[in-house]
């Protein structure tokens, strides 16, 4: 994926007169794919800047991983259903995700070339609130509640009601991104963003997320 980023800017970057940095800031959003360790998710970011130097902006973000893997609360849905189907031949299947809500702050750099195309690079730090799910769906038995519903049902929350499983709770997390991306004007003040970001987020077993982004930024 660096690879690709890599040769594109390279491609991109035709001889053209060169353009002065002459906007204030920025505002973008953007949305891609994040994949971690045993999962690939969607990520989708709304992000500011402001310069403070030339080409030096200032940033801060808000954005959303649909999940996380791997999770913390995968070991308990594996050990309920285990104990489901020993002690009462109920038979359900379990999945666990981590969705999180992150802003991270930090600083971007636009190399200057003698192109339209600003390449740039970012790093920046933040925290991620971690909010693990579980799912389980029917498949054969008796429940807790004496029902037998149509397989694929999702029965959490009757299992939770009987005991059987404890809805984990959610947790705040430092995080750090790094990034490289592009930027190509498509009309006054508008480009396209195209990007790849790395994501650190030190929970009890820490997460890493990376993938492509693209999207559309306003400059002013």
């Amino acid at each position: 994926m660096r690879s690709l980023f890599i040769a594109a800017t390279v491609s991109l970057l035709s001889a053209a007169p060169l353009l002065a940095q002459t906007e204030r800031g920025y505002i973008t959003g953007v949305g891609g794919f994040a994949a971690s360790t045993d999962t690939t998710s969607g990520n989708v970011v709304g992000e500011a800047g402001v310069r403070i130097a030339p080409h030096l902006l200032v940033f801060g973000n808000l954005g959303q991983f649909h999940n996380l893997q791997p999770s913390d609360a995968q070991p308990a849905v594996d050990s309920t259903t285990a104990t489901l189907a020993l002690s009462d031949n109920l038979a359900v299947t379990g999945t666990a995700r981590v969705p999180a809500w992150y802003s991270v702050g930090g600083v971007r750099y636009e190399i200057p070339t003698r192109s339209r195309v600003t390449p740039y690079v970012l790093g920046g730090l933040g925290f991620a609130r971690l909010t693990p799910q579980a799912q389980f769906t029917y498949s054969s038995g008796v429940l807790p509640d004496g029902s037998t519903p149509v397989a694929g049902t999702d029965v959490t929350s009757q299992l939770v009601t009987a005991g059987f499983f404890t809805a984990p709770p959610a947790a705040n997390a430092f995080m750090y991104t790094l990034g490289t991306g592009v930027e190509i004007p498509v009309a006054r003040h508008w480009a396209v963003d195209a990007g790849y970001r790395f994501s650190r987020v030190a929970a009890d077993t820490p997460l890493n997320a990376q993938g492509a982004t693209f999207g559309f930024g306003y400059r002013f």
